[in-house]
C-alpha cells in the first residue's frame, strides 16, 4: 500500500478536491507508462467525444516530451520525471493550479470536436469550450505564461472546431511556470488576482485535515488502509450543481451517482453529518410525484426506468447508533427525511403489490442491486425476501424519525405496525424453514437459486427469530458454499453458474453491497462474532488487493478493473469501524 508514506494511488481513478467536477485522471503506473488527462465528472460528458477526457496532459523538460510517473497525498499530485518535477494542487472547487521546476513545463494536447474551440482572452488568459461538459480559462501566473497553438487563434470552419490544439506553459524568468486552470459552468471569467501555489496547496491541506481528523480510527491491519479509503470517499464527493440540488458521490471516477450507494456512503460519512444527510436527501429531491426514487443521478439527469433497493432506513438506523438526530440536524431537514422516505415506501406498497398480497414485486434482477442474480434465472419477475426486509427496517426508521419530531403518537405507532406486519408477512410467505425463497408472482411458486440475495434478510439482525438467524449464519460459514478467505461469494461457490472472473455481479464474485448488509444485520445478533470474521476478512482482502469493486473469492485478486470506485471504500469504512469499536 503507497499510504505508507502518507501517498494514496489514483491508478484508475483520481486526484480531486471534495466538491470538484474536475481532477486529474492517471491509467497506468510504470515510468513512461503513466497516462494523465484533466477530466470532468459531469454527466453530459458521457455523450460527449472522448467520454470524460477533456484534454491530455504531459510534462515537458525545455520544450520536449518527457517520460514521468505520478506520486500524490491528498493536497497535492506530483509528475516525477528525470529532469524534474511538477506539481498540481486545488485552490477550490474550481481551481487547479499547477507549478513547475526550473525548466520543466506543461503540454495539453487535443484533437478538438465539433463546436469545441480555444480562444485567447484579457491579460494573456486563453478560454477552451469542451463540448457539453463545461469552460475552462488557463492563465500563467507569476511572470509565466501559457498559450495555446503558439498564440495562434486557429479556426477551422468546415469542421466548426480549433481542430488540434497544443497548449504549453511559458517560463517565468526564472525557468519556472506556475498556472491556474479555472473552471466555469458558463463562460470563462479572467479574475484579477489568483492565489499563490502555495495558499491553494495550503487551502486543500487544510480542509483535508479537517475531514480526515474527524473520521474514527481502526485496528490494525486495517488501519494501515484507512487513508487511501478516506482520500477517496473525500475526493469523490460533487457539490451541488445544475439540477444536482444536494451533494452526491461518484460511484466510479467520471460515473454517476448511484440511490441506493449513495446511503451506504451516507453511513460511510457519518461523521461529517452535514454530508451524510446530503446524500441521503439527494435522491429524495428528484423523486416521481408517488415517491419512486431514481437508480443513479448526475447533474444533468437522472435513470428512473429501474429502482435499486429502499435502504434510507437501514442507512438511517446506523446513523442514529452513533448520533443524536434531533440535536444533529435541523428540523426541516428531518422532515423532508420523514415525508421521502415514508413515501419512497409506501410506493412500493402501492405500485408494486399489484395484487393486494401486501408482498411487491421486482421486475428485473437489477432491481435487488445484485443485478445479474441467479434467482431471476428463470423469471424475469419475482417476489423477493430482499426486498421487504429492507422495507421493514425503512418503515420502522420512518417511525423513529415521527418519534424524534414529536408527531401524534398514532401516526407514529402506524409506521411501526407497518413495519411489523410486513416482517409477519415475510417470514410466513418466504422462509421454508430451510432458507429464504423467491416466490412466482400469481402462482407462488418457490423459486431456490445458488443466489447470496437469499441471505440478505440477515440485515434484519435482531428482528429475525434466534433458529432463523442461526441457520442463515450456518449456511453462510460453510467454506463449500459462500465463506470464502476473502468475503461471502454472491454465488453459491458449488453452482454451475459461479463464475467469479468476470464483471457479473451476481455470478460469485464478492461484492460490497451484500457484504455491508450481511455483515452489519448479522453484528446486532448473538452471531456477532460470525459478522467480525467474514467483515475482517473482507477488509484486509480489499486493502491488499487495492480496494477493488469485485474479488474473486477463490483468489482474492480484483476481478473487472475497477479499483477507482467509492463502492469498496465505503464498505472498508463502513465494516472496518464496525468492527473496530
Amino acid at each position: 500500500m503507497a499510504e505508507k508514506n502518507n501517498t494514496v494511488s489514483i491508478n484508475g481513478t483520481m486526484f480531486k478536491r471534495s466538491g470538484a467536477w474536475f481532477g486529474l485522471f492517471q491509467n497506468g503506473t510504470d515510468y513512461g507508462l503513466t497516462h494523465l488527462y484533466l477530466g470532468t465528472c459531469h454527466g453530459m460528458s458521457a455523450r460527449a467525444p472522448g467520454k470524460n477526457k477533456m484534454i491530455d496532459i504531459f510534462p515537458t523538460f525545455e520544450g520536449r516530451k518527457l517520460p514521468f510517473t505520478v506520486e500524490a497525498v491528498p493536497a497535492e499530485l506530483t509528475i516525477r520525471t528525470a529532469h524534474g518535477n511538477i506539481r498540481f494542487t486545488f485552490a477550490d472547487k474550481t481551481k487547479l493550479m499547477a507549478q513547475g521546476d526550473p525548466g520543466m513545463g506543461l503540454l495539453f494536447e487535443k484533437t478538438t470536436a465539433q463546436h469545441e474551440t480555444v480562444h485567447p482572452r484579457k491579460n494573456g488568459a486563453w478560454e477552451a469550450f469542451f463540448r457539453l461538459t463545461s469552460a475552462f480559462i488557463f492563465k500563467g501566473l507569476n511572470g509565466s505564461g501559457f498559450d495555446f497553438n503558439n498564440g495562434e487563434n486557429y479556426w477551422d470552419w468546415e469542421k466548426l472546431s480549433s481542430g488540434f490544439i497544443q497548449g504549453r506553459t511559458r517560463p517565468a524568468a526564472d525557468g519556472t511556470f506556475t498556472l491556474v486552470m479555472e473552471e466555469f459552468p458558463y463562460g470563462g471569467i479572467v479574475r484579477d488576482s489568483y492565489p499563490s501555489y502555495e495558499e491553494a496547496r495550503a487551502s486543500m491541506q487544510a480542509e483535508w485535515d479537517e475531514f480526515y481528523g474527524r473520521m474514527p480510527a481502526f485496528i490494525e491491519p486495517l488501519e494501515e488502509g484507512r487513508l487511501n479509503c478516506e482520500y477517496t470517499l473525500w475526493s469523490y464527493l460533487t457539490s451541488p450543481y445544475g439540477t444536482a440540488k444536494h451533494t452526491m458521490i461518484q460511484m466510479f471516477a467520471g460515473v454517476m451517482a448511484s440511490q441506493w450507494q449513495m446511503c451506504q456512503n451516507a453511513v460511510a460519512l457519518q461523521e461529517d453529518m452535514d454530508t451524510a444527510i446530503d446524500l441521503l436527501l439527494g435522491p429524495l429531491a428528484r423523486a416521481s410525484e408517488e415517491g419512486q426514487l431514481s437508480d443513479s443521478y448526475d447533474d444533468a439527469a437522472y435513470e428512473s426506468i429501474m429502482i435499486k433497493p429502499p435502504i434510507h432506513g437501514w442507512a438511517l438506523k446506523q446513523i442514529m447508533k452513533h448520533h443524536d438526530l434531533a440535536a444533529e440536524v435541523s428540523r426541516d431537514k428531518l422532515e423532508t427525511l420523514y415525508s421521502g422516505i415514508g413515501k419512497w415506501g409506501d410506493w412500493f406498497m402501492t405500485y408494486r403489490d399489484e395484487d393486494g398480497n401486501g408482498l411487491p414485486i421486482l421486475y428485473h434482477g437489477d432491481e435487488t442491486g445484485i443485478d445479474d442474480t441467479t434467482m431471476f434465472l428463470r423469471h424475469g419477475q419475482l417476489l423477493t425476501p430482499d426486498i421487504c426486509a429492507y422495507l421493514v427496517i425503512l418503515f420502522e426508521a420512518v417511525g423513529d424519525l415521527a418519534r424524534i419530531l414529536t408527531k401524534p403518537e398514532a401516526e407514529m405507532n402506524a409506521w411501526y405496525t407497518k413495519s411489523r406486519e410486513l416482517l409477519d408477512r415475510m417470514l410466513d410467505a418466504f422462509w421454508d424453514g430451510e432458507r429464504f425463497v423467491a416466490l412466482v408472482p400469481g402462482t407462488r411458486e418457490p423459486i431456490t437459486s445458488g443466489s447470496i440475495v437469499h441471505y440478505i434478510p440477515a440485515i434484519l439482525g435482531d428482528r429475525l427469530p434466534k433458529e432463523i438467524i442461526d441457520k442463515l449464519a450456518d449456511d453462510l460459514i460453510d467454506t463449500a458454499t459462500f465463506n470464502s478467505p476473502y468475503g461471502l461469494a454472491s454465488e453459491d461457490m458449488g453452482s454451475d453458474y459461479f463464475f467469479p472472473d468476470g464483471m457479473s455481479i451476481g455470478r460469485g464474485v464478492v461484492v460490497p453491497p451484500a457484504m455491508i448488509y450481511i455483515c452489519s444485520g448479522l453484528w446486532e445478533t448473538h452471531r456477532k462474532e460470525t459478522a467480525r470474521d467474514i467483515a475482517f476478512r473482507y477488509c484486509k482482502a480489499l486493502k491488499e488487493a487495492g480496494f477493488p469493486f469485485l474479488i474473486n473469492p477463490l483468489t482474492g485478486f480484483g476481478v473487472g478493473g475497477y479499483y477507482g470506485g467509492s463502492w469498496p471504500r465505503c464498505a472498508y469504512a463502513i465494516l472496518a469501524r464496525m468492527i473496530s469499536e
